[in-house]
């Protein structure tokens, strides 16, 4: 089983850029209605990061339903950040297209078992000759 992480909206305003932080409470000072936006964003990560280790019949959920796999809390919190700056219309640099990106190939991996995230049985994956190539071996 592997670790889990909380993604909570606290931790997403704590890792928030500095500028982008003034500029949400500016966006929020003009758009009230968009006030609970951010959370909404850390609701939307944590069923989309679960959701694809779910897509993983070897991979077990963590038993909090606020929580990510630690392996891919970085890219959940980017995911959240990223978005919210498209949503506010904020500039963004080829760096965060990357973050973003990196974050989706992340998802994809998890959810088609190129990266395991935990097992039903607790061990890891192993390979074993299946029993008509072990006849050839022999």
């Amino acid at each position: 089983m592997s670790d889990w992480t909380a993604l909570t909206l606290a931790g997403v305003q704590n890792a928030m850029p500095t500028d982008l932080a003034a500029l949400h409470a500016a966006w929020i000072d003009t758009n009230a209605g968009k006030a609970g936006r951010l959370s909404e964003l850390v609701d939307e990560a944590v069923r989309m990061f679960r959701a694809a280790v779910a897509a993983n019949p070897l991979n077990v959920l963590d038993g909090e339903t606020d929580t990510v796999p630690t392996t891919g809390y970085w890219h959940a919190l980017n995911w959240v950040i990223f978005n919210i700056a498209m949503e506010m219309g904020a500039p963004l640099s080829p760096e965060a297209y990357t973050v973003v990106t990196r974050a989706d190939v992340y998802l994809r991996m998890v959810a088609n078992g190129g990266i395991p995230v935990s097992y039903a049985d607790g061990g890891s994956p192993s390979y074993e000759v299946p029993e008509e190539d072990r006849r050839v071996l022999i």
